[in-house]
């Protein structure tokens, strides 16, 4: 059963830069706070205009663990990385769902689940809270 996360998971950010045309509306959906080994977790990034149109954006996927990068998504997989630059740039037309299989190496971890999202010169940082758990 997918879930989707409640308004704590839900993550919402608005941001305004100067000279920016209008504020930009970046949302995450995760199918579970606590994601099994192995198992696949679905994620969603979406980017929209003030009047909720959706914009082209890119974005950068990592996995945090107390501030410090740990992993980022590279080749459509997440692989261990450091620094806060790692990654690839993802590009999307308004909306991008993927699916991840959590490593064992990060079993029992509290870790941060973040995308940076850069659409309409403006930059947002959509973040979720996860804990991978062991096979049941």
């Amino acid at each position: 059963m997918r879930l989707l996360l409640g308004l704590a998971m839900l993550v919402l950010a608005l941001a305004s830069v100067a000279g920016a045309a209008t504020p930009v509306t970046a949302t995450m959906t995760t199918s579970a706070r606590f994601p099994v080994v192995g198992q696949h977790w679905r994620f969603a990034v979406t980017a929209k205009s003030a009047a909720g149109r959706p914009l082209p954006a890119r974005m950068r996927l990592q996995v945090v663990r107390r501030g410090t990068v740990i992993g980022c998504w590279k080749r459509a997989v997440i692989k261990p990385c450091t620094g806060a630059n790692a990654g690839t740039w993802i590009v999307f037309g308004g909306k991008r769902s993927g699916v991840i299989a959590w490593p064992a190496r990060w079993l029992g971890m509290k870790l941060t689940f973040e995308a940076l999202v850069v659409a309409d010169e403006q930059m947002l940082r959509l973040r979720a809270p996860i804990t991978i758990q062991p096979k049941p």
